[in-house]
C-alpha cells in the first residue's frame, strides 16, 4: 500500500532539489571575473591572478598582462612574427631575460635584453626610449586605437626597471640563475727566444734542450669574462703529474697579447704568461705544468686537475732531452 509522503518529506525534497540546483548552476568553486589568463600556467601549479585590480604590474605576470599582450603582441609584430615573442607569461620571459639583443646599438653597450638586478645594461628599457641607431623607431611602433599607453609610458617604464632591478624574477618568484662555465683553456705554448718548441704530436709533451728555460703562454676563454679580466692566476710544477707542491705557487704575468697557433684553431691570443726556470733539469725529464685560475663563480679552478684526460697533462708537460 503506497503512503502519501508527510509535510516534512516534502519539504526537506525540496530543499535538496534546490541545493542540487545551486551547486548546478554555480559550481562548488567560482573563478574571477577578471581577465583570463593562458593556460600554460595551469601545468605549474601556480595560482595566478586574475582580476585586473589585484594586479602586481612588477611581476613579469602582470607586466605581461598590462604591457607586453595589449601594446607589444599587436598582428603582426610580436605575437610569434619576430622575436621577443609576447603572446604569454613564458615566451615572453624566455625571451627577454639573459637572451642576446639582435640589433646592438651604436656604441655596443647593450649585450642582452634583460640582465637580472640592471635595468641600465639591459636593452628593453632603452627601446622604449630611443630610436636605436636612428632607424628602427621607438618601441612600440604601433599601438591599438584604443591604446592608453602613450599616457601611461613613464609609469611603465617605472615598473619594468623595478621588476629587472629586482632580479627579473619568473612566474614563481625565483631569480633566474646565472650559467658561469669555468674558464677554458685554448691553447698552451712553451716558447725559447721567442720561438715556440716542438711537438711530436698534438697532445704530446714539448721537446726542450738541456740546459733551456722556456715561458709557458697560456690562452685563456670564459663565456661570462674576458681572458685578461681573470683573477688569482697561479701556476705550478712538478715531475708527478698526480703531486703538486703548494708551496711552488706562483702568480703567473698578464700581457702583452700574443696570437700563437692554438689547441683548437691556427691562431687565438695569448695573455697569460710565466717564465720557469730549467736550469736544474737534466735529460729525460718530464716537467708538467698546471694552472689555477678564478672567474666571477668558478674560484681557484685548476686545469688541468685530477680529473683531466691524460692527453691534456701531456699537452702541459715538457721534455728534457
Amino acid at each position: 500500500m503506497r503512503t502519501r509522503p508527510s509535510t516534512v518529506n516534502k519539504i526537506a525534497n525540496f530543499f535538496w532539489i534546490g541545493v542540487v540546483i545551486t551547486i548546478g548552476l554555480f559550481g562548488v568553486g567560482c573563478e574571477s571575473d577578471g581577465p583570463e589568463i593562458k593556460k600554460p600556467f595551469k601545468k605549474t601549479g601556480v595560482t595566478l591572478e586574475t582580476t585586473k585590480d589585484t594586479w602586481n604590474y612588477r611581476t613579469i605576470q602582470g607586466l605581461h598582462a598590462g604591457l607586453f599582450k595589449p601594446t607589444c603582441a599587436n598582428s603582426g609584430c610580436h605575437d610569434g612574427n619576430f622575436e621577443p615573442d609576447f603572446r604569454t607569461v613564458e615566451s615572453s620571459y624566455y625571451a627577454l631575460v639573459n637572451q642576446s639583443v639582435i640589433k646592438p646599438d651604436v656604441a655596443g653597450k647593450f649585450k642582452m635584453r634583460v640582465v637580472p638586478f640592471s635595468s641600465s645594461n639591459s636593452m628593453l628599457p632603452q627601446r622604449m626610449l630611443i630610436d636605436l641607431n636612428g632607424n628602427s623607431g621607438i618601441m612600440p611602433l604601433s599601438l591599438e586605437p584604443n591604446s592608453n599607453y602613450p599616457i601611461q609610458k613613464d609609469s611603465w617604464l617605472v615598473r619594468l626597471n623595478d621588476w629587472i632591478d629586482a632580479g627579473a624574477k619568473n612566474w614563481l618568484g625565483k631569480t633566474p640563475e646565472t650559467v658561469d662555465f669555468p674558464p677554458q683553456v685554448l691553447g698552451v705554448q712553451f716558447l725559447v727566444g721567442g720561438v715556440p718548441l716542438n711537438r711530436a704530436g698534438k697532445y704530446e709533451a714539448a721537446q726542450i734542450s738541456v740546459g733551456q728555460s722556456p715561458t709557458l703562454w697560456v690562452s685563456l676563454s670564459d663565456d661570462n669574462t674576458v681572458a685578461s679580466g681573470l683573477k688569482n692566476v697561479t701556476v705550478n710544477w712538478s715531475t708527478d703529474p698526480a703531486k703538486f707542491d703548494p708551496n711552488k705557487e706562483v702568480s703567473m704575468l698578464g700581457g702583452p697579447n700574443k696570437s700563437l697557433s692554438g689547441l683548437f684553431a691556427g691562431s687565438c691570443d695569448y695573455y697569460w704568461n710565466y717564465q720557469y726556470d730549467g736550469s736544474k733539469q737534466i735529460e729525460n725529464d718530464v716537467v708538467w705544468f698546471r694552472i689555477t685560475v678564478s672567474d666571477a663563480k668558478n674560484i681557484n679552478y685548476q686545469i688541468p686537475n685530477n680529473n683531466s684526460m691524460f692527453l691534456l697533462k701531456t699537452y702541459f708537460a715538457i721534455k728534457y732531452k
